[in-house]
Order: C-alpha cells, then sequence, then structure tokens
C-alpha cells in the first residue's frame, strides 16, 4: 500500500470501522470523490440498478459482519506470510 499512497490519492476504509459507523464512513467516501450525498448511499443494497458481475449476491444484501476475523481460522497455515509483511 505504500507505494500505491504515494502514486494515487488513496483512500482507505477499514471495514470494521464501516460496520461500526456505516453511515459516516459511506459520508466520508462520497465526500472524498466530490460527489453530493443521497440518503440512498445508506440502501444501496435495495438499487433496483442491474449486476452483471459475480459478486451480484454480496450487492444484494446489507452491510454484514460475518467476514470479520474469518481469517483467523487460517492464521497457522499464514503465519509464514504473515512474518514477512514489515510491522504496523
Amino acid at each position: 500500500m505504500t507505494h500505491w499512497r504515494e502514486v494515487l490519492p488513496v483512500h482507505e476504509v477499514a471495514y470494521e470501522q464501516l460496520l461500526e459507523d456505516f453511515e459516516s464512513e459511506a459520508r466520508r467516501l462520497v465526500d472524498v470523490r466530490g460527489l453530493d450525498w443521497e440518503p440512498q448511499c445508506l440502501q444501496f443494497h435495495r438499487s433496483p440498478r442491474p449486476v452483471r458481475t459475480a459478486s451480484v449476491t454480496q450487492v444484494r444484501q446489507p452491510i454484514y459482519s460475518t467476514s470479520v476475523s474469518r481469517w483467523k481460522k487460517y492464521e497457522s497455515e499464514l503465519a509464514e506470510l504473515f512474518s514477512l509483511l514489515p510491522p504496523n
């Protein structure tokens, strides 16, 4: 991410923060893009627009927390990769 932060105007969103305060995080994202806030942003999953991607089932769901910490099931298998990452 260091590279992308240097070369692009990256706006990072922490999923856990999005779960904790969805409206504030959504408003911040819309604002960063220079767009006007629309209340429908909070009901994104109810949009009638067509979705033609493999993520169609996810797009039609409200934000959910079932993925948080799911990686921990694989922590032992990922240990070697984690050791290669720089400390936070």
